[in-house]
């Protein structure tokens, strides 16, 4: 390794490092963002939302890694011909591909490990960051009872206090409406009381004193108007009130893990062939089936005991069927051939839902492998596109950067929702991004290497002359 090796490979991690960590921090808040209200005032320990961002920021690698490869590109030639390092290079007559070696060399070695992060690490991040997020969505809020406010997060009650005192387990004027089914209708009013979770913060316990308990029976009989009430008076009077949907429950990650984004590649192609092998079987099922049932049909039917038409006679079938029997005969048949279309219509409906996960499932095998190669060429397009615009820092850099990953992420989307349609194949869909982009990749490494800008009118017109010509009779 040479010199100019070590230097543009300590030009090149830094940059990378900040751009990764940066992205990364960006594509998290968008993360929070969205997911805010699933996580705001539910009384969440700060180790359970730290684990889910950890498991969220995993699944952002393959959003960040692109992009923090293809602004630390631009950053560092940016900043070698900004500091007129590149023309310094190239006069002493090293090309442009020798100093690019390193850079192509780190590409490489990112594009590998992504792919292993992508097909080892990616699905189980994913899986467990599913399951927690299920598991935080299901859990119902904080309990957090306000005065003169209804408080209705415990299933089956309405409870309205007074006053609280600065304790917070203190409270007064107490009213609890208990709405349950199958039972009677409770009203209970307290003129104070204390407020506390049993150890394992199962159950709400309400200390109650000096109150009256409002019982409304059920009718017993049908079209009693009048309805009975019991009273009770209490000095003192423990309410329990069940908590358990406020805890966090913990799903079985069993039940994601046959997912198709939850497998790596040689689990997604032995899916692949036993979602052929059931199609198949689902294809070979219905002929024996309908053939059944045809020959059920025919030997129940009456019509079929006729006695055989000459082949002569032109006048049709149906008119040799018995007045009496035609509208029975007719029934019949009419439902036969419901019975067996519904039959059919299973089967198409079954080979659909199965051909549409084969199709999932290529999709994606096809992702593992195009986020390795997306930063491959993003390292093509960025090493060219700085030594071009010749500026570093965080400026013009930053911007061309946010452009062509939009670019690329657009093209990424399209081509995937396509895929997921059946508008193209999983493998024109997926790799639909980056077959627009090698021709990028191209075109920039050409101009890099000849030092021309990118927009330049006589090369472009020079280029059109000779399209032209090559349509012109000599």
């Amino acid at each position: 390794m040479t010199k100019i090796d070590k230097y543009i490979i300590k030009s090149f991690l830094g940059p990378f490092l900040i751009s990764f960590v940066i992205a990364l921090i960006i594509f998290l808040m968008i993360f929070i963002w969205k997911y805010i209200e699933d996580l705001v005032g539910k009384g969440l320990e700060w180790y359970v939302i730290l684990k889910l961002l950890f498991y969220a920021s995993a699944n952002m690698v393959p959003l960040a890694l692109p992009i923090a490869v293809l602004l630390a590109c631009i950053m560092t030639y940016g900043n070698l011909g900004e500091r007129f390092e590149l023309a310094a290079l190239k006069s002493a007559g090293i090309s442009m591909f020798t100093f690019m070696r390193s850079t192509l060399i780190i590409g490489a070695g990112i594009s590998i490990g992504a792919y292993f992060f992508n097909n080892y690490v990616l699905p189980s991040a994913y899986l467990k960051f599913v399951v927690n997020l299920v598991d935080i969505t299901k859990q119902k809020p904080a309990l957090n009872i306000k005065p003169n406010e209804f408080y209705n997060e415990i299933e089956g009650y309405s409870i309205i206090i007074g006053g609280k005192s600065e304790d917070n387990i203190t409270i007064h004027d107490v009213t609890i409406y208990e709405e349950l089914d199958n039972q009677n209708d409770n009203v209970v009013i307290a003129q104070s009381g204390k407020m506390s979770t049993t150890a394992d913060n199962n159950n709400l316990v309400f200390s109650l004193k000096n109150g009256t308990q409002y019982e409304q029976l059920k009718p017993t009989g049908k079209g009693k108007k009048r309805v009975e009430h019991v009273r009770m008076h209490f000095s003192e009077w423990n309410k329990t009130l069940d908590l358990s949907g406020f805890q966090m429950t913990h799903t079985s990650e069993e039940l994601y893990s046959n997912h198709y984004k939850m497998l790596n590649v040689q689990q997604l192609t032995s899916a692949i062939d036993s979602l052929h092998k059931l199609n198949t079987a689902q294809s070979n099922s219905l002929a024996p089936t309908l053939r059944v049932h045809y020959l059920q049909g025919r030997q129940r039917d009456t019509a079929f005991n006729l006695p055989s038409i000459p082949a002569a006679d032109n006048t049709s079938f149906y008119e040799h069927i018995p007045l009496a029997l035609r509208q029975s005969v007719l029934k019949r048949s009419a439902q036969q051939v419901r019975t067996l279309s519904g039959l059919a219509n299973q089967t198409i409906t079954r080979q659909r839902n199965t051909d549409t996960k084969i199709n999932n499932h290529w999709i994606e095998v096809h992702r593992k492998f195009t986020l390795p190669l997306s930063c491959l060429l993003f390292v093509f397009i960025g090493a060219p596109l700085g030594s071009i615009i010749r500026k570093g820092g965080f400026g013009l850099p930053v911007l061309l950067s946010i452009f062509i990953f939009i670019f690329y992420y657009i093209l990424n989307i399209t081509g995937e929702k396509m895929a997921e349609q059946s508008v193209l194949t999983p493998f024109m869909g997926m790799w639909l991004s980056s077959f627009v982009l090698m021709p990028i990749c191209l075109f920039l490494t050409i101009k890099a290497k000849n030092d021309a800008p990118v927009v330049d009118g006589e090369w472009y017109y020079n280029l059109f002359i000779k399209a032209k010509n090559l349509f012109v009779r000599k």
